[in-house]
């Protein structure tokens, strides 16, 4: 349940990349809303695929 508090706190959903395991706020990985990267190994790409919603 903290989770969910966290992003109630926040209003933010919090992503997890699938490749280099960081964990950051929607809003890093995306420009646009339409297409995300992680924004740190910049390899990750995708909901689902190269990065998961936590």
């Amino acid at each position: 349940m903290p989770s969910l508090q966290y992003r109630r706190e926040h209003g933010r959903d919090m992503l997890e990349c699938r490749g280099c395991g960081a964990t950051f706020p929607e809003g890093q990985a995306t420009n646009d809303g339409w297409h995300y990267e992680c924004p740190e190994c910049n390899e990750a790409t995708g909901l689902g695929q190269g990065l998961r919603r936590v």
